[in-house]
């Protein structure tokens, strides 16, 4: 199996990685009718889904599940249409260019984490009755973990469970917060400890009785999407709704929150690229100073940017699907284990399904910010979209865990890769001689060989200081996340230039990973000292100074950014919109 965190230690002649360029005919075809959908159904309606009107949304649901786009990687024989990852997030990625974020928000939840669950731990039985009416869109799904108390710190959960006198149902009482499609759900996921101490997950349907909705949360954003508290007063739950096995429930809580990431990685990578063409329509129509305004640098360089940070988004989400994609083909179908291989598998992706979520939702925010940077005082009114697309962006960087969390996952999950040798860390940093440069024809791959050196370097400083407490610094785990993304988006764009050879986009995609590449080391060697300086002494702060740069002067290599970013630039005006796939 081709390890989460690879890229980690794999050189860059080997490290091969699904791009854009490379999608099937299918691929292609099938996100086409999911994006004409997106604009030419869901678009227009967008404001009408604003008002929370239940009877559009399940409208559009029914539509979608017709079009099979409720179950893209969900069994045949479930009513999905079994097909891979990639396939899951060119839909959502297709469907971000509908401009609404609340639909999106109540399609990831129904399609992610409301149903997972059941699809990985659930029981034949259960499968078989709630899935197919999820598939068809004629039931809404729900999961139901964040208490008013516990917030990220879901196993602190109040929620109680206790089994009948009879042996029939499990009663449960208790208070979930910030459920989305609350008040819409037929179905639902709930998490209770069971005699107080075994946290368990348990299906709710609309048939039991004792399960309420509180009121709508009134929300800065995402208004047309539900949000209400769950309250469970003596809910009666037949005891064949347990998911799995009693006492099992936080595997299924956090696990299919690895996949929710990545689903909402590519929703919001594909926001973040329609964002540049609305913005682009604009600027070049908005006249200013007798000439458009797209014809003034300061604009110019922000959409080179917003091009540059989709750009490093949309590779490293299909670097991800790709890989596990590979992984998963090679699975034994109607194997007994099947299941749990394949969460065996997404797990071993924690650290790229979580850096997926945060580098995603923050290429979002800078492309949105930006954005109605660029329509000024226009895009801070309602008149235009860009009012909406801001409050809706938000959450992004909360829910599926906060960007904080998932810099958390991403530190602790390299720790525990090193200390367990999952992956041959501790082999890398062995290997590290007094030269940190490694001499390519490539100065990028140059480049992106000394980052590796500074990560693998500074992973083995902060375990020499704080061994396995290193994962409770969040001080040091921050930075440290930091460099661990920014080396997979440099990996990931080499890569994706490499395999461009022969592709008519292949001037520009170089011009767009050096840039990248740039960008991203520079971030690397701030965040490598900002470590440094908390955990080294004087002495040795110099040594790994001089050996950094020592190398950079034998590198002797000056990119010329701003030339990059003018052909970004003119290559954005040339097509319109993001577009190299």
């Amino acid at each position: 199996m081709n390890r989460g965190g690879s890229f980690l230690i794999t050189p860059l002649d080997e490290y091969k990685i699904l791009t854009p360029e490379h999608f099937t005919e299918d691929h292609r075809d099938f996100r086409e009718a999911v994006l004409d959908f997106a604009q030419e159904t869901i678009k227009p309606r967008a404001n009408d889904i604003e008002k929370l009107d239940e009877s559009l949304t399940r409208n559009l649901f029914e539509q979608m599940g017709e079009m099979g786009m409720l179950g893209v990687d969900i069994p045949e024989e479930f009513g999905g249409l079994g097909l891979d990852k990639t396939a899951a997030a060119l839909v959502v990625e297709a469907l971000a260019y509908s401009g609404s974020g609340s639909l999106l928000v109540t399609y990831s939840d129904h399609t992610g984490i409301a149903l997972f669950p059941i699809l990985w731990y659930g029981n034949q039985a259960q499968r078989k009755k709630y899935i197919p009416e999820m598939m068809s869109g004629k039931s809404l799904g729900s999961y139901a973990l964040t208490e008013p108390g516990a917030g990220s710190d879901a196993l602190n959960s109040n929620t109680s469970a206790v089994l009948s006198d009879d042996g029939k149902y499990y009663i449960l009482n208790g208070t979930k917060q910030f459920i989305t499609n609350g008040s819409w759900a037929d179905i639902g996921v709930v998490f209770a400890k069971v005699d107080g101490t075994k946290f368990t997950a348990f299906i709710l349907d609309r048939t039991m009785e004792g399960w309420k909705r509180g009121p709508e949360e009134h929300k800065i954003g995402i208004k047309g999407s539900s949000t209400t508290t769950y309250i469970m007063d003596n809910c009666k739950i037949p005891v064949e709704n347990v998911i799995g096995k009693v006492g099992s429930g936080a595997g299924v809580a956090f696990n299919v929150l690895y996949i929710g990431r990545l689903k909402l990685g590519a929703v919001t990578m594909g926001a973040g690229k329609a964002m540049i063409k609305e913005a682009l329509d604009y600027a070049k129509e908005r006249k200013q100073f007798a000439q458009s305004i797209s014809n003034f640098g300061m604009l110019q360089s922000k959409f080179a940017e917003m091009i540059v940070g989709s750009f490093e988004a949309e590779t490293v989400t299909y670097a991800t699907t790709g890989a596990l994609d590979a992984n998963i083909e090679k699975l034994a179908d109607g194997h007994p284990d099947y299941y749990i291989q394949l969460q065996q598998i997404v797990e071993d992706h924690a650290i790229e399904t979580s850096i997926n979520k945060v580098l995603s939702s923050e290429v979002l925010f800078h492309n949105v910010d930006e954005g109605l940077q660029v329509l000024g005082g226009y895009g801070y009114t309602e008149e235009y979209p860009f009012a909406r697309y801001y409050r809706d962006e938000r959450i992004n960087r909360i829910f599926e865990g906060t960007n904080e969390i998932n810099r958390l996952i991403i530190g602790g999950t390299m720790l525990k890769k090193a200390i367990m040798e999952e992956i041959p860390l501790r082999d890398a940093i062995s290997k590290i001689g007094d030269s940190w440069v490694q001499q390519h024809e490539n100065k990028d791959a140059m480049r992106i060989d000394l980052a590796r050196t500074i990560l693998l370097v500074t992973l083995n400083d902060l375990i020499l200081k704080y061994g396995q407490d290193f994962k409770s610094r969040q001080w040091m785990i921050k930075p440290f996340a930091d460099i661990v993304i920014a080396f997979q988006v440099m990996t990931a764009v080499y890569a994706r230039k490499v395999a461009a050879d022969g592709s008519s986009s292949k001037s520009i995609i170089d011009d767009i990973a050096t840039a990248s590449i740039d960008k991203r080391f520079i971030e690397i060697t701030n965040s490598a000292d900002i470590i440094w300086r908390h955990i080294l002494c004087s002495d040795d702060i110099k040594k790994r100074k001089k050996s950094l740069n020592d190398a950079l002067d034998a590198m002797d290599y000056f990119p010329d950014v701003v030339t990059l970013r003018q052909n970004i630039f003119n290559d954005l005006m040339e097509k319109g919109e993001y577009n190299f796939g």
